[in-house]
Parts: structure tokens; sequence; C-alpha cells
């Protein structure tokens, strides 16, 4: 009887186990396996059919990717490849249409007749190829997102007109001098041509004059004038709503004084007035 029982307790328990790994099988119709035994396509012929369409395409191609990548994925979920077979093809399209790309948008950006919105189409391919196929760190779509990055800065900053402008801050009762703003500016030009990548862009028009020191200082240097005298209302400005004390105008007059060793005399009437008004207020 005991013999029984625990043959039972062991028919019981195998059931169970055979049960948990089969599940799927016996009743969900085996949705987990995705791929055929076999292939039921050519993949050499399939491959070729996806080199032989971007071979005749200048550079990138959305309707064609997306053509092909619902192709694809509707053969494999008809169960047409194998494991083997769909990572083939699979990765044929990646590699074809990711080189494709790549390849338009530098031919974009060395073309004679180059112009931002053919390259921009082409900068979108990428874009888009790279967050579908989730290749954002391929070294080919690194690079060209590099690229990219640089062009748009190096083009924002060749043809925009560069103002430099003062901010008196009031909570600490400083600024940074037209010179400090200047070099900041030069800096930021040097830091593109020495960017690994400039020699990549470098050909493009205005480009290299742009970053030019030279031509940063002589655009700006004419501005001096209008930034401090800027610069001494600003002060001025914040110093009419002040109090008139002892502290305050010992206060204005480091400032006159910090204002005035910046070797200019644009301004300095203003905080000259504003400092004998309120010296008479406290010293009456």
């Amino acid at each position: 009887m005991k013999i029984i029982k625990l043959a039972a307790i062991f028919v019981v328990f195998a059931g169970c186990i055979f049960l948990a790994i089969n599940w799927n099988r016996l009743f969900t119709g085996n949705t987990t396996t995705e791929y055929a035994s076999e292939d039921k396509l050519n993949i050499t012929d399939e491959c070729n059919r996806i080199r032989e369409a971007w071979a005749s395409e200048s550079g990138w191609n959305e309707a064609l990717y997306r053509e092909q990548r619902v192709d694809i994925d509707q053969s494999k979920a008809m169960k047409m490849f194998s494991l083997e077979g769909f990572n083939k093809v699979n990765n044929c399209l990646r590699e074809t249409a990711v080189n494709k790309a790549c390849e338009g948008y530098n031919n974009a950006l060395h073309s004679d007749s180059f112009n931002d919105a053919a390259l921009q189409k082409q900068f979108a391919g990428v874009s888009m190829l790279s967050k579908a196929e989730k290749m954002e760190n391929d070294p080919r779509i690194a690079n060209v997102t590099a690229i990219h990055k640089l062009y748009t800065n190096v083009n924002s900053f060749v043809h925009k007109k560069h103002f430099i402008t003062p901010k008196f801050d009031t909570r600490t009762t400083d600024w940074r001098s037209f010179v400090s703003l200047q070099n900041s500016l030069v800096s930021t030009a040097k830091s593109y041509l020495n960017n690994r990548l400039f020699k990549e862009i470098k050909h493009l028009p205005g480009f290299q004059q742009g970053l030019e020191e030279n031509r940063l200082r002589a655009a700006t240097n004419g501005q001096r004038p209008s930034f401090y005298t800027s610069l001494s209302r600003q002060i001025v400005d914040y110093f009419s709503t002040l109090e008139a004390t002892q502290d305050n105008l010992n206060l204005l007059n480091q400032i006159y004084k910090n204002f005035a060793n910046e070797e200019t005399r644009y301004g300095l009437d203003n905080l000259a007035t504003i400092k004998v008004e309120m010296d008479a207020k406290v010293n009456p």
C-alpha cells in the first residue's frame, strides 16, 4: 500500500513538471517559436536584392529602408527564416543602410554645390536609422553625429553677429569685463578650430575665416564704447534704488575705481554723476 501511494505521488509530481515545461506548446499554440527549422527563402538572393536596391541610390532613402524592413519583419512573422537566416538578412539591411546613409552624408558635406538643406536631409536619415536599429554606438554613426554637431555649432557661430553684452550682477555688484567676454568668444572659436573633426568642415564657405581671432577681435572692438556706456547705466539704475548710506557710497566709490581700471572713459561720467549725488546726500 505504501509503495502504491509513493508511486502515485511520483506520477503526479512528474506530470506537474511535464506541464510546466510544455505549457506553451500545449496550450498557447507554440507562440514562443519565432523561427523555422530551416529557411524557406534563399538567403543569398534576399541579401543580394537588398544590396542591389541600395546600390542604385545616391544617398539615404527612407522609403526604401522602411519597405525592406517591413518585408523582413513580415517574412519573420510568417516563419520564413531560420534564426541564422534571419540574422544574415537583418544584418545585411542594417549594414547596407548604415553605409549608404553615412556615405550620403559625407557626399553632401563635400559636394561642390554644398547646401545646408541637402546635408540636413542626409543627417535626418542617419538619425532615423540610428534610433530605428538602436545603433547609436556604431562607430560610423557616432562619427557622422559628431561631425554634424560640430558643423551645427560652427555654422551658427560664423553666421551670427557677435554682440558683447554687459551684465551688472546686483547680487555680487560685479561684472565681466569687455576683454574677458571678448576672450571667451575667441576661445570658443579656437576650440572649434582645434577640434580633430574640423578638417571635415573647414572647406565650407566662411568657416575658416569666421573663426579667425583677428577677424573676431576686429569685428567686436567697435562695441567697447556701447558696452561700457550700457554697463554704467545698469550700475546707475541699481544705485538709484539704494538708500544713501556711507556703506553704499563706499561701495559705489570702489565700483567707480574698478570701472576706471578697465581703461575706458565711456560711461565714467554717468558713474561720476550718481557718485556726486549720493555723496551730497550722505555728507550734506
